[in-house]
């Protein structure tokens, strides 16, 4: 009787069962991340006075300073008074909404503005962000120390240094340096930086600014001519110095790649190229 083989179905694996085919989606455009530099920083364009000495730039800034305190500060003040500014209707408002150029609000949507439209748009809004807020903190700082009597105070073209026992106490002694002009001249100075080609549209906006806290009875003249020089003279050598690279490499590494990741994806460089083909 012959001897059966042992059944060995049970010690045989079984074929391994065909993968059930799951749906899968499209890949999403992969963002562009940029290699992390050691210290990144924004070259200085090419500005009118880029040739200028320094000294002769400190020189012709606080010559205009002093000029001003001297010889215009009384006669503005008085041509303001006697020619009071009343608008009517739209024009108004728009001259209101224009004199906030450069304000917390303002200044804020403008940054956020700049981050989200430009390739490099983080960066370049941290940057402006730091240039505004070491300036407007420069120019607290003064308003309180000096303690300058505001135009309406006296009525008369006159005005008193009080110090800062009046300074930090109350904004009719806050007239020097003008804050309203230091803001919207350190906004224009940063984006200056980064838009060279729309720099007169950015100071442009900042002269309405200033001319407008005079005529309006609120600053001297020499209180925004303080505010340009201090503005434009702060936000420069905070980029020149490169104060925003420093910041940026003393962040986590995390953020720092956020920071340096394109705001265009690789799907957008493709289809640019593409166009720029046909």
């Amino acid at each position: 009787m012959s001897r059966l083989p042992p059944d060995t179905s049970e010690l045989i694996p079984a074929p391994p069962a065909a993968p059930v085919s799951q749906p899968v989606s499209a890949p999403g455009p992969a963002p562009v991340v940029n290699a992390i530099p050691a210290l990144w920083y924004a070259p200085p364009p090419q500005h009118f006075d880029t040739h200028w000495p320094r000294w002769a730039k400190y020189l012709f800034a606080f010559a205009a300073l002093i000029l001003a305190y001297l010889f215009l500060d009384r006669p503005a003040t008085l041509w303001a008074l006697s020619r009071p500014i009343v608008l009517h209707g739209g024009l108004k408002f728009e001259f209101i909404m224009l004199m906030q150029y450069g304000q917390w609000f303002c200044s804020v949507l403008v940054i956020i503005a700049v981050a989200l439209m430009d390739r490099h748009g983080r960066r370049k809004a941290i940057a402006i962000a730091l240039g505004c807020i070491c300036t407007v903190l420069l120019t607290y700082l003064l308003k309180g120390m000096i303690g300058r009597t505001r135009p309406y105070v006296f009525k008369n073209g006159t005005w008193k240094f009080m110090g800062p026992a009046y300074g930090f106490t109350s904004a009719a002694y806050q007239s020097f340096p003008s804050a309203h002009t230091t803001g919207a001249f350190a906004l224009s100075a940063g984006l200056a930086w980064f838009y060279p080609n729309a720099r007169a549209l950015f100071y442009a906006l900042a002269l309405h600014v200033a001319f407008q806290r005079v005529l309006r009875l609120a600053h001297f003249a020499s209180d925004t001519i303080a505010g340009m020089i201090l503005a434009v003279t702060m936000v420069r050598s905070v980029l020149w110095c490169n104060l925003p690279g420093k910041f940026i490499a003393a962040l986590p590494v995390e953020w720092q790649q956020w920071i340096f990741t394109d705001n265009r994806t690789a799907a957008d460089y493709r289809a640019a190229e593409q166009f720029h083909r046909e």
